[in-house]
């Protein structure tokens, strides 16, 4: 009988210093990877700009004799607003202002900007406002497309070609086109370069995790999940201190997010390879090189008689079945696979969409734009402490159902009651963090290792148009304020309700093959298999 890579876990310790370094490793990279995502939100940051109309003019935050004589403004109450997209076709001196019916022009000298508060975004240096404010949301969009593209590449790659090489090739590319991004001389190359920033920082997160999950036992799986959430959170929140440092300059802020990287080019020696999926493969000499440097490392004596691996012999369908390179579209021609990777797709979108709303678009919130961000990313690290606590009492479904269905109800609240929409958001995103985390760890439990990352690929692919829509939801709040909110609230908690369709995988071991995946859920007789491995691993055990 051959044991699988959980029995073995059984016997090197399921998180012992092997797996714990391994795990410290990924943790510290998704510190800086965080801020691939979620720079945009002060790169293409917009503040406060009105027409220039003399060639050295600078930003006048109240009034002043030239801007009131060439801005056009209203009265609402007291509340004395100014045009951002309109002045006065006045060439002449200003010695006398024109009235507010006299002729307006367009910007056609461009803008002044408030840079009180940011120093230089892209917003700024290329002037995306009024009628070319889409592209400001544009380029936040492409960090969407960008980690769509990273899950779709990164995750089929990973399963075929192993978790280590795409994760190593990933780190080395962020620091190239991170450093070539902070000298980007127009916008079509920010965007560019934004897109295959995010692709990378999303395909290695995704690995990483994928490399963290398999390599340790069912028992601290919910903490490797919950470390790997609290490193990027951590990252958020740092971003808003590295954001403030730097003046809001988006180049010193990229060009600081390229440079980071460099740190991590020991990985290529240090970071090993997914035993489990080089069981899986065949790749048995590897997989056993691995095996015992981490009993050595675990200080476990390991017998050589412990890894003993089927020899792939004609007819052996098991064997053959192992080595077969499978897809997505193995994944779909299964029913339950099937249905399972459609009902976590819909809460993979449901969950980012709000997440990444907020997250990207904490300057349309009121309050001081640093301290919103450090806010919302410093909420995500409670929520994560309070799933790890309650996940194993609980489970994974009600517990992602709960999170879901209240961070909906807290969304709608935050467009119903405008005076604290900004409180009432922090509570939606809290609840949404603490789904997005579980959403994660269940999607890892629910897919088989054949198709681990294409599965996980797949659910992120679909959390990535969640991403790419957000900041053009995010604009509907000049339309009607609670319209965003309240969208997105009956998105959540019916995604959170339909989370009760899937099978729950609190304790259950990982299935290997995708016929186990099939089956996962559903009672099977496996008494037979579960005796003889037993028995193994006793033999294995007393020989210590």
């Amino acid at each position: 009988m051959t044991l699988q890579f959980e029995d073995i876990l059984q016997i090197i310790g399921e998180f012992n210093r092997f797996q714990k370094i391994q795990l410290c490793m990924i943790c510290i990279a998704n510190i800086p990877i965080s801020w691939l995502s979620l720079s945009s939100t002060f790169l293409s940051a917009s503040s406060d700009h009105y027409c220039r109309v003399t060639g050295n003019q600078t930003y006048t935050p109240g009034q002043s004799p030239l801007k009131n004589c060439t801005i056009p403004y209203t009265y609402s109450g007291d509340v004395l607003t100014w045009d951002t997209c309109k002045r006065y076709d006045n060439n002449a001196s200003f010695l006398e202002c024109r009235h507010p019916d006299d002729v307006v022009t367009e910007c056609d000298k461009g803008w002044v900007f408030d840079r009180s508060i940011y120093e230089n975004t892209v917003v700024h240096e290329f002037e995306l406002v009024c009628e070319w404010d889409w592209m400001k949301q544009l380029s936040k969009s492409m960090v969407g497309v960008g980690q769509m593209a990273g899950a779709v590449v990164f995750g089929q790659f990973a399963d075929i070609y192993g978790r280590k090489p795409l994760y190593i090739t990933g780190l080395m590319l962020i620091i190239v086109f991170g450093v070539a991004n902070a000298f980007s001389p127009c916008f079509f190359l920010v965007v560019i370069a934004q897109f295959l920033l995010a692709a990378y920082g999303n395909g290695v997160r995704l690995t990483g995790y994928v490399l963290s999950i398999e390599s340790v036992g069912a028992n601290y799986r919910i903490g490797c999940n919950v470390m790997n959430m609290v490193s990027f959170s951590f990252g958020y929140i740092l971003l808003a201190g590295v954001a403030h440092g730097l003046k809001g300059n988006w180049r010193h802020i990229q060009l600081l997010s390229g440079i980071i990287f460099i740190v991590f080019i020991p990985y290529v020696w240090y970071v090993e390879e997914s035993p489990r999926w080089l069981i899986q493969v065949g790749n048995f000499p590897r997989a056993k090189k691995i095996i015992k440097k981490a009993a050595k490392q675990n200080k476990v004596v390991l017998p050589e008689n412990i890894i003993m691996f089927e020899k792939q012999q004609p007819g052996n369908n098991k064997v053959n079945d192992s080595l077969t390179q499978y897809t997505l579209i193995d994944i779909l021609k299964r029913p339950r696979l099937r249905l399972r990777t459609l009902n976590l797709c819909f809460n993979w979108f449901a969950v980012s969409l709000v997440y990444w709303a907020i997250s990207l678009n904490t300057d349309t919130l009121s309050g001081n734009p640093y301290l919103t961000f450090f806010i919302s990313g410093a909420v995500e690290i409670p929520s994560a402490l309070i799933y790890w606590l309650l996940l194993d009492k609980i489970g994974r479904r009600y517990m992602l159902c709960g999170a879901m269905v209240l961070s909906g109800v807290a969304l709608v609240t935050s467009g119903k009651y405008g005076t604290v929409s900004t409180a009432f958001a922090m509570i939606g995103k809290f609840f949404s963090s603490m789904a997005f985390g579980i959403t994660y760890l269940f999607s890892a439990e629910i897919y088989p290792t054949c198709v681990r990352n294409a599965g996980m690929g797949i659910s992120s692919t679909s959390a990535r148009i969640g991403t790419i829509i957000a900041p053009f939801v995010m604009l509907l709040i000049s339309k009607w304020r609670p319209l965003p909110f309240f969208l997105m609230g009956v998105c959540t908690i019916l995604a959170g309700l339909l989370v009760l369709l899937l099978p729950e995988t609190r304790g259950q071991k990982l299935p290997e093959t995708l016929e186990e995946g099939e089956l996962f859920g559903r009672k099977t007789s496996r008494d037979d298999k579960n005796t003889e491995k037993s028995v193994l691993i006793s033999e294995a055990e007393n020989t210590l």
